[in-house]
């Protein structure tokens, strides 16, 4: 390596040396591959087209800001910058390999926050360990060595040429959106082959289409559901070690309930644990007036995903690439119908997306994916009535139900129906910011809240009408809450933080034979799961760690955290701080208000716990 190189030959020689790490990533990746069922042909096409596109982008994305340090560097800062930086970059992805093989989840920033709190109090490693990983880190260094010096080699020779580089990251980005697209079309056809591989790529989530196929008609989602369940053995897919689930955690310990209650869940998207109020709604406080009211009750999730898959699982919402890829319900769905319950889930939104009805309700037959009606109010006006025409129709078993109303969250109150002034029409988000007043907006929700409630009313009558509420467990409560800037930080609606104005839901419960009465103790959606299994479905000598990650509802033991998760972003919640995961791995942690928190210190058994909650579901 005589001379110095031209600009051309430096950036030139860069954008090799980044091509050329997107294999190096891609065989360094070769470990994740432990975990991937590749059956026959087709999927083991898939995985290539996907190595080849998501390693190489990664290697892409990585190594761009190489290009800036080419732009003002000679040639031998920007060989030395270049060896230690990718050095770095492959360090980093045999660290996720070791993570993932030993926790089933891929290195993020609340690890390594949780890493530096604790420190070798929790990871501890023997010195062979520590020789080996040193070992390691200097083959990638030799490695990246060997790959600057022979492309320097080769560009002085002009060997390669800028053509083909071109044409190195047109077939990367050729791949990566082939994967994707076969991923959509997978996904849509139920096709667990590819969309069970997704999960055990870091950074990787897959694309999916199922809204627009349907709405295009090029694909019936209950038709595609048929085939894809007549695929299963039996009512229940049996989980495999190669499924990488473990649930439930211990053997199930269950018999035939003395009482075969029938159950009835009802949630309304984005309802606000203070709206439970004679004003918004009269109904449901009525009700809840002869009924247990949970009044300090969270939801474990800031959006639907999270928030119903923490309902109906008690766990974290981690687990929802694994549960979705094998299709294995919760085990509270999977007890009533091992007692033979009828059931009968009725959505207003759909159930593909998110996708309930591969993970909640991958079980429940004849599941109908979405509600026939234009808008979100007729919806619920719709599953209300279909709900009342199933109770005329159902036999002498007892049932499960599930309402899920979605007027809340939509903003959606039907024409004619009485506002709450003043009142904020039409809805523009656009205006939204920090000067911008609440009340007008706000109102627009407590109208949707009223309205439902209505509907809420209707359902709780008619089981008292049919002397229905002396054998039925009636839950009502939300998937999660909804913020008007209260805290003054421009944040609106759901999804952006997990304070208690997106976590604090209401949750009442009319149980046969338990005394009415307000309960103030903490709880999550984690307890609802195992306090349904443990007391009214015969589960009661199942450890409730083997089914959940909390203890019940009706237990004086509990944490003094729990974990609630978004659609990107999860948070490790504390009696006085939080501890936030971004989209893009940064960690925050914050008080109760969302301020800036200045000291924080994890205890090396907290975060050993936490660690082990994340993982315990995964098979080693």
């Amino acid at each position: 390596m005589t001379g110095q190189r031209t600009l051309s030959q430096r950036l030139s020689w860069t954008g090799w040396v980044v091509l050329a790490n997107g294999l190096v990533f891609a065989l360094v990746g070769l470990a994740y591959l432990k975990w991937v069922s590749i059956p026959d042909q087709t999927t083991a096409l898939y995985v290539t087209i996907l190595y080849t596109g998501q390693f190489g982008t990664l290697a892409l994305l990585a190594g761009s800001p190489l290009l800036l340090v080419a732009l003002i560097a000679g040639q031998r800062l920007l060989t030395v910058l270049t060896c230690l930086y990718t050095t770095a970059l492959v360090s980093l992805l045999m660290l996720d390999t070791a993570v993932y093989a030993q926790y089933r989840f891929h290195l993020s920033g609340f690890v390594l926050e949780m890493a530096m709190q604790a420190s070798s109090e929790v990871f501890r490693f023997s010195w062979q360990t520590w020789l080996r990983a040193t070992v390691y880190i200097l083959a990638a260094l030799m490695l990246e060595i060997a790959i600057a010096g022979l492309l320097w080699r080769q560009l002085w020779r002009q060997q390669w040429q800028a053509r083909w580089l071109v044409t190195g990251y047109g077939l990367v980005l050729l791949c990566l959106l082939l994967a994707h697209g076969w991923h959509a079309w997978g996904d849509a056809n139920y096709d667990e082959r590819i969309t069970a591989v997704d999960r055990h790529l870091p950074l990787y989530y897959g694309a999916t289409a199922k809204r627009f196929l349907h709405d295009h008609g090029l694909l019936s989602p209950e038709q595609t559901r048929a085939q894809g369940q007549s695929r299963q053995l039996g009512n229940f897919r049996q989980v495999t070690s190669t499924d990488n689930v473990h649930y439930p955690a211990g053997p199930l310990s269950c018999d035939p309930p003395e009482t075969p209650y029938n159950i009835l869940i009802i949630a309304a998207d984005s309802l606000r644990a203070d709206m439970l109020d004679q004003r918004w709604m009269p109904a449901l406080t009525r009700f809840a007036n002869r009924a247990l009211t949970f009044v300090n009750h969270r939801s474990n999730g800031n959006a639907t995903k999270p928030g119903i898959f923490s309902l109906f699982y008690g766990l974290p919402a981690s687990y929802w690439d694994a549960f979705t890829a094998t299709r294995t319900p919760p085990l509270l769905i999977r007890r009533v119908q091992q007692l033979g319950y009828q059931t009968r889930i009725l959505s207003s939104t759909t159930l593909i997306s998110p996708a309930f009805d591969r993970n909640v309700f991958s079980s429940i037959p004849d599941l109908r994916l979405h509600t026939p009606a234009d808008t979100p109010w007729q919806r619920d006006a719709r599953i209300t009535r279909d709900w009342l025409a199933f109770l005329d129709g159902r036999d002498n078993r007892p049932f499960f139900g599930f309402l899920f109303y979605d007027s809340p969250h939509s903003f959606s109150p039907p024409p004619d129906y009485p506002r709450i002034e003043p009142y904020w029409d039409p809805v523009d988000v656009l205006e939204l910011d920090n000067d911008f007043d609440p009340e007008p907006y706000f109102n627009v929700y407590k109208t949707t809240v009223r309205y439902t409630d209505e509907l809420i009313g209707k359902v709780l009558h008619d089981l008292e009408r049919r002397n229905l509420l002396a054998t039925t467990i009636v839950l009502v409560t939300s998937d999660h809450g909804k913020e008007f800037n209260e805290n003054g930080n421009n944040y609106w609606g759901h999804g952006s933080n997990f304070s208690d104005y997106q976590l604090r839901v209401p949750l009442v419960i009319h149980w046969p034979g338990m005394t009415p009465a307000r309960i103030h103790k903490k709880t999550v959606h984690f307890d609802i799961a195992p306090s349904l299994l443990k007391h009214a479905l015969g589960c009661e000598d199942t450890p409730p760690e083997s089914i959940a990650s909390d203890f019940g509802l009706f237990t004086d033991r509990s944490k003094n955290w729990t974990i609630a998760h978004s659609y990107m972003s999860h948070a490790l919640i504390l009696e006085d701080a939080m501890v936030v995961t971004g989209p893009t791995g940064h960690v925050d942690v914050l008080d109760p208000h969302l301020k800036p928190k200045a000291s924080f210190t994890a205890t090396a058994g907290l975060v050993s716990d936490v660690l082990h909650e994340l993982s315990r579901f995964n098979t080693n």
